[in-house]
């Protein structure tokens, strides 16, 4: 695993990857997970218990999770009653990624959950932290710029939008510059991982009161149906592409020349 950057780019701006399942509830999650913790215990050695808290009525129910660590703390997989996820911060390339996910969904296959599949989910934050005196809106595309009125100085600006590929749905959005203190967006809930040199270097210039940008993009599609490992690696490897296909379509020529 590269120990400073995910991704095959000169300078890529990629700092989490998630890889998610939502499956129907599956409450007897806790009698499956001692098999899956020794099929996968090669790769992730370390085990984190945890609780989620789960509304579905007037009062919140909690619910066990379970997080299995890589021994380094740069890839995840978290299995709860609702969800299975892979989640990263180093690989060399998406192959990779894919390639650990096709273990993970190996092992849900073996373990015969006998999972329904709601929906696929994959997941990509990349920071924007500008180089000399640039701001975080020169990394993105003209059309997700926004507005600046005369004598303003922008302090945060959002811009969202989703884009139909043939059953599959990517939400893009893109803070240039991120809300004053925000490092990831608000809504993403990440595991202990360690954090790539990018996201560290974003810190540092929140810490000095610099502004920073990320983009977020997010694939989803809709399965419906039985768990099945080779089907879903299937859908995620289109999923990439199209993720893939939408960031590049976000960037200026800036951010091109600077990152790829």
């Amino acid at each position: 695993m590269n120990s400073t950057a995910l991704g095959t780019w000169r300078n890529p701006p990629l700092v989490y990857v998630v890889a998610e399942l939502i499956i129907s509830p599956y409450y007897s999650m806790i009698s499956k997970v001692p098999g899956l913790q020794d099929s996968l215990r090669s790769s992730f050695p370390r085990t984190v218990e945890a609780k989620e808290l789960i509304i579905d009525g007037a009062k919140p129910t909690p619910q066990p999770l379970w997080q299995l660590l890589s021994a380094d703390q740069k890839l995840g997989v978290q299995l709860s009653t609702r969800a299975i996820s892979l989640h990263a911060t180093s690989y060399v390339q998406s192959n990779d990624f894919l390639g650990l996910w096709a273990e993970v969904l190996d092992a849900i296959q073996n373990a015969s959950l006998g999972a329904f599949v709601e929906r696929a989910g994959l997941r990509y934050i990349d920071l924007i932290v500008p180089s000399d005196d640039r701001s975080p809106a020169d990394y993105l595309a003209d059309g997700l710029k926004g507005i600046e009125p005369e004598g303003a100085q922008s302090t945060g600006s959002m811009w969202a939008a989703a884009f139909q590929f043939d059953g599959s749905l990517v939400n893009l959005r893109a803070a240039a510059p991120a809300p004053q203190g925000l490092l990831l967006p608000p809504d993403f809930n990440a595991l202990p991982l360690s954090k790539p040199v990018v996201m560290q270097e974003a810190e540092k210039h929140i810490q000095n009161g610099l502004a920073i940008g990320f983009v977020d993009t997010d694939c989803h599609k809709e399965i419906g149906q039985v768990f099945d490992a080779g089907e879903l690696l299937g859908i995620y490897t289109e999923m990439q592409k199209l993720t893939s296909r939408t960031f590049k379509a976000s960037l200026s020529d800036i951010a091109k020349r600077e990152w790829i």
